[in-house]
């Protein structure tokens, strides 16, 4: 048995091990300030947007204060379903920035807006029980390296505890969306998106479908359209921007 010792302010007697669990929680929480100090000089944190510099956190406060919050909508789908659709704002900075470094192969930026995603709209209180994202075809994806979509899922993911599926299989390339008029954009994407081979196994499910930015909503709704063959109990959508 170790000695006890006093510690001031205490009004009992403390043994001698406890006296050293002490001394190494005093040490980490001095080893953790001089490595956060270390960090910040020789690998800076700068604002995602415009690029200041910061201590904490991925935006600036002033950045962060640029995002208008916008309400959950509903999508009609069929008689039978519609789906929920949530997101943080418009199509405006400082979100813009961070979705266009998608094509400069930033993956960190896609977590980022997964986070944003999470704590600046009403996904968080959604109740489903799996996550899907939206597919990119195989060329776009070895050309990115990473789907952005499914970046934000599996920070969904390990927000809320529910599992990413891969419901959904994009099997033929399509022409970049941007530009096209609605009824462009549906033929565009006529017959893009099947079910996966394992799609059976998740039928009657909550499921919540995640893509990046919604403009006419023609790429949720096809995706959509797909899902309801699985007869799921609700469906719901979250994208970082849609239009208004």
């Amino acid at each position: 048995m170790g000695w006890a010792f006093k510690i001031p302010g205490l009004p009992h007697y403390v043994r001698n091990d406890v006296r050293v669990s002490l001394f190494f929680y005093e040490r980490d929480i001095i080893l953790n300030k001089i490595m956060a100090t270390l960090k910040n000089i020789i690998a800076p944190s700068f604002c995602s947007s415009c690029k200041i510099f910061i201590e904490t956190d991925f935006l600036c406060a002033t950045c962060l204060a640029l995002i208008t919050p916008i309400t959950t909508i509903k999508i009609p789908l069929t008689k039978k379903y519609q789906a929920s659709l949530f997101a943080i704002s418009d199509y405006q900075e400082p979100l813009r920035t961070l979705l266009l470094k998608k094509g400069h192969r930033n993956r960190l930026a896609s977590e980022q807006l997964g986070n944003l995603l999470w704590q600046h709209s009403d996904v968080r209180y959604a109740d489903f029980d799996i996550i899907v994202p939206v597919p990119l075809h195989w060329t776009k994806y070895a050309w990115r390296w990473f789907n952005q979509s499914e970046e934000i899922a599996h920070i969904m993911s390990k927000k809320s505890g529910k599992p990413v599926v891969h419901l959904l299989t994009r099997k033929r390339i399509t022409a970049t969306q941007a530009g096209l008029t609605r009824a462009k954009r549906l033929l565009n994407l006529q017959d893009a998106f099947v079910l996966s081979d394992n799609s059976q196994f998740y039928k009657y499910k909550k499921i919540l479908l995640i893509d990046d930015v919604m403009t006419t909503g023609t790429t949720l709704q096809s995706c959509f359209k797909q899902l309801i063959k699985l007869s799921p109990l609700n469906l719901y959508g979250s994208v970082i921007c849609r239009r208004l």
